[in-house]
């Protein structure tokens, strides 16, 4: 091979070159970033009042939408979508969020509401502009929320959200003009 000659690689096709750029920022994005949260200004709440959903689906179907009812407490729903197998009866969902103490009741202590395919907790109450919530304020704030759960045929399972936006979304669904505060 000649000194003076360079090799094929250097000689590719610009659009080749370009594939192969994208192709490696796109292998350098964490995964989580493709599960943003989304705001749903459509849902009607359960006296048919529309109502701001925040939400987030992450990569396996689960998803996790937080929303303020029609008497102002934030609920946040955990949902396994259309599967096979329902939650097991009578056993709801734990949530923890980053490192903190796992839980499976609402911040009044008491139970989630739950379906088959779906758990539901209060995570906080606006009184007088505040919510004074320790679980809402490490949603906004956290990296991450895990939900462990057991399906109608005892198997275990763990759904993972990220939390990176959380707080601007969340901040747009529950008011602007509402402080929240941790316990």
């Amino acid at each position: 091979m000649p000194v003076n000659s360079k090799s094929n690689l250097l000689h590719t096709n610009p659009l080749t070159t370009l594939l192969l750029a994208c192709v490696i920022c796109l292998t350098l994005i964490p995964n989580d970033v493709q599960a943003q949260w989304i705001i749903n200004p459509n849902i009607k709440d359960e006296l048919g009042k529309e109502t701001i959903v925040a939400y987030v689906i992450n990569d396996e179907g689960y998803s996790l939408e937080i929303y303020k009812d029609s008497v102002s407490a934030i609920r946040g729903r955990f949902s396994i979508g259309d599967r096979i197998l329902g939650f097991q009866q009578q056993n709801c969902p734990t949530y923890q969020i980053d490192r903190g103490t796992p839980s499976n009741t609402s911040v009044s202590g008491a139970p989630c509401l739950s379906t088959d395919n779906w758990a539901e907790f209060i995570v906080g109450y606006i009184r007088y502009d505040q919510v004074i919530s320790s679980p809402l304020l490490a949603i906004m704030n956290g990296i991450n929320i895990t939900f462990r759960f057991r399906l109608e045929n005892g198997d275990y399972r763990e759904a993972k959200f990220s939390l990176r936006g959380s707080k601007r979304i969340l901040t747009a669904v529950i008011g602007n003009e509402i402080t929240v505060l941790g316990q």
